[in-house]
């Protein structure tokens, strides 16, 4: 289901939804037709104003080759199983390890 779909079954025009998350109508309608993506923390928002994870807002569950499985899987559930604060005290936490341990060129040297 797409933001759109989830919009229209909420009964919401782009505007009205635009302004439930205040955001410019342009943004959200950019949003919905795909020529930009929102942050991370706004399509949580999204999720759960729509009561919806954030792969079926952006059909990632639909098996259209874009499928999250495993680890990826795991921590997008735990994401949306949190609170606001939760899923900012994750990203935060998540930031300082990516910095720690980044992911490590392969230069066929080891």
């Amino acid at each position: 289901m797409s933001l759109k779909d989830l919009r229209q079954r909420s009964g919401l025009t782009q505007k009205e939804a635009a302004n439930v998350f205040g955001l410019k109508y342009r943004t959200y309608q950019n949003y919905e037709l795909g020529n930009t993506s929102p942050d991370m923390d706004t399509a949580a928002e999204f999720a759960r104003y729509f009561k919806c994870t954030i792969g079926e807002l952006f059909d990632l569950e639909e098996g259209d080759g874009e499928q999250i499985g495993g680890p990826d899987r795991e921590l997008l559930n735990l994401f949306n199983s949190m609170s606001k604060d939760g899923q900012n005290a994750l990203m935060a936490t998540a930031k300082g390890l990516a910095e720690t341990f980044p992911l490590e060129k392969e230069s066929g040297v080891r």
